[in-house]
């Protein structure tokens, strides 16, 4: 698929991996799993919804296979959530 001239990968499942917490609802090791743009319930862990909208454009660049420098892309992403207490490890499978 080429969009605005940059040719996507088809859209594919995304693991976020709790890498650190300070946070008790989110423990460190727990996992979310995408599917597309389906969270996969049997493969996930809790979900926190502030951290999820906060790390979205992450989220959205690993679904389609892209590698930003920019966005700090070194074997998958590493992003904070909004309230700074959790870094996940964000990669496409």
């Amino acid at each position: 698929m080429v969009e605005c001239g940059i040719k996507l990968e088809p859209d594919k499942s995304v693991k976020i991996t709790v890498a650190r917490s300070d946070c008790k609802l989110l423990p460190k090791g727990s996992s979310i799993r995408l599917i597309g743009p389906r969270l996969d319930e049997s493969s996930s862990g809790p979900v926190c919804v502030t951290a999820l909208a906060g790390i979205y454009p992450w989220i959205m660049t690993s679904r389609f296979g892209i590698q930003s420098e920019k966005l700090s892309w070194n074997e998958g992403y590493k992003v904070c959530c909004p309230e700074g207490k959790v870094e996940f490890h964000i990669v496409s499978l």
